[in-house]
């Protein structure tokens, strides 16, 4: 069995879930015998704070440094769970330094520091993964399978939303409010995730129009004047959009942190020419499919559960609940298989600066009224624009 030790940069919210999932991975349905993650180091930036996750999350030893980290023959892996804005000077001396790189979504808070880190990936010896961990949920994954299998026959219409009521009440102080402490707006913090999913299943987003919206500093105002936001360069709470698949099909996307009784409500649907499917991430273990060739009287949606049987599954007994840590878990199974049979994992740095380029494309649309290629040799630029005003 390959050991491989891990060094956790970052021990807030996503640091404690994946501390939790490197635990089970080697474990827990799925597990083939051939790895185990070596909770080796975790790194946060208060002393104190390093000593408690240590002792909290079950990693051997702490420090203050994440430059000793990278540097460590030690350490195998790098994990990255601080604010976006941090992620491409940690990302890229561990890429410097030999170190396979796990890194949180998203890569980074703008295009062309997305594409830096792509490249630096591109001609390192290392291999990199990104957090998207909803599309390792086994209901998503069989979805994937059917559409590639060509039961759903050709991909017609997708619908996506990401939904959270996270934002009232939260600390207008909070890092993710700004660029300047590492924010990223909600498009990139929680519409990358359903850009994701969609491109997994229905493949590259060619285009875009979209709108983007901030809150007013009384909620109950409504949202921002858009002209307003921009001018003190407010990252964006909500946004829609459309879109146009490489494949001809179309898309229609809306996310929002101000959503009333949503609690982190990813949902899709999508539409073939011979079958459709919805998912609510609420209800994971729940996989809903319509076949157009059923019998006229049983021609409807049905509801199958999840199990060991689909791609993925962790539990042989549907039911018994594949939840946050367990889908956490696959992601890094995947991902230590990559290391270890030396080929590449997925999503990974480029495939995770090719979602920024969807979000930077949806924003200058959103600023400029039209139809935006994300291929745009131009749009790192307006993308980096907003931060200049």
């Amino acid at each position: 069995m390959d050991e491989l030790g891990v060094a956790l940069i970052g021990a807030g919210f996503m640091g404690r879930a994946h501390s939790q999932a490197y635990e089970i991975a080697h474990t827990g349905a799925g597990a083939d015998g051939r790895f185990r993650f070596r909770r080796e180091v975790v790194v946060e930036a208060d002393e104190s704070r390093a000593a408690s996750a240590a002792a909290d999350l079950g990693w051997e030893r702490c420090t203050t440094s994440w430059r000793a980290v990278v540097e460590d023959p030690s350490i195998d892996i790098v994990d990255i769970c601080v604010p976006p804005g941090l992620h491409a000077e940690i990302a890229m001396a561990a890429l410097e330094h030999g170190k396979h790189v796990f890194c949180e979504k998203p890569i980074a808070n703008d295009l062309a520091t997305a594409e830096r880190m792509s490249r630096a990936a591109a001609s390192a010896d290392a291999v990199t993964q990104v957090g998207f961990n909803y599309r390792n949920t086994p209901a998503v994954s069989f979805a994937r399978e059917l559409l590639d299998g060509g039961r759903l026959g050709h991909p017609l219409m997708f619908r996506g939303q990401y939904l959270q009521d996270a934002a009232f009440g939260a600390d207008p102080n909070r890092w993710r409010a700004t660029r300047a402490t590492g924010g990223s707006g909600m498009l990139a913090d929680i519409g990358s995730h359903v850009i994701d999913v969609a491109e997994l299943l229905f493949g590259d987003i060619v285009r875009v129009s979209g709108l983007v919206r901030a809150i007013a500093d009384d909620t109950s105002g409504g949202w921002l004047a858009e002209a307003d936001r921009r001018s003190e360069r407010r990252l964006d709470d909500a946004g829609a959009w459309i879109a146009e698949f490489g494949n001809g099909a179309i898309g229609a996307f809306s996310i929002n942190a101000y959503s009333s009784g949503r609690n982190n409500e990813l949902s899709f649907a999508f539409d073939g020419s011979l079958g459709a499917v919805e998912f609510n991430w609420n209800r994971r273990e729940e996989f809903r499919v319509s076949y157009v060739d059923e019998p006229a009287d049983h021609r409807g949606f049905r509801t199958i559960h999840t199990n060991d049987n689909h791609p993925g599954g962790w539990w042989r007994l549907a039911g018994l609940g594949t939840g946050y840590i367990d889908v956490m878990a696959i992601q890094f199974q995947d991902f230590a298989r990559a290391i270890l049979d030396g080929c590449p994992s997925a999503p990974d740095f480029a495939s995770a600066a090719r979602v920024q380029r969807i979000v930077a494309a949806v924003r200058h649309s959103a600023e400029t009224g039209r139809w935006v290629d994300p291929t745009n040799p131009h749009l790192a630029d307006a993308d980096t624009a907003f931060d200049a005003r």
